[in-house]
């Protein structure tokens, strides 16, 4: 029992920390480019984007341990992974459509001036018309991590 746990944990510790180094990476190729102003583009995005994983988080795990239970019950599951994606999907909507007709607003919405919405207005574009690919990567995560086999790939 300790090990499969411990495969699991250690597992999504792992991809905790690339998520982090990743955005360390990401902060001090921003910082070299445009500095101070740069990263407080970032730092006004980055909950945007918590945001968006969040949601997509919640609809992922949701659906994967919906699954599992009934699953487990000998319950028809047939429809949980593709509703999922379905709903992260629509979920995005709203994320992309500001991302294609607003993305100025919404930084200015977050608190920046005129000179932090030239600098960061193609980042948030980017971020938010990409939220589709965040979510359904999250339904992906969550089910291929419920097989009870988190290392192998099929």
């Amino acid at each position: 029992m300790i090990t499969i746990f411990s495969k699991y944990v250690l597992q999504n510790v792992l991809a905790m920390v690339g998520i982090s180094v990743y955005i360390l990476a990401d902060t001090f190729f921003i910082s070299m480019y445009a500095g101070a102003d740069g990263l407080a583009v970032l730092n006004l995005i980055l909950p945007l984007y918590g945001l968006i994983y969040a949601i997509g988080a919640m609809i992922g795990i949701g659906s994967a341990t919906g699954f599992s239970i009934k699953n487990a019950r000998k319950e028809r599951t047939d429809f949980h992974f593709s509703q999922s994606v379905l709903w992260s999907l629509i979920a995005s909507v709203p994320f992309m459509l500001l991302g294609l007709f607003f993305p100025d607003k919404v930084l200015s919405l977050l608190g920046a001036d005129e000179g932090l919405i030239l600098l960061g207005g193609q980042y948030i574009q980017i971020i938010l018309l990409a939220a589709p690919l965040f979510m359904v990567n999250y339904t992906f995560t969550a089910f291929l991590r419920n097989d009870y086999a988190p290392k192998v790939v099929k």
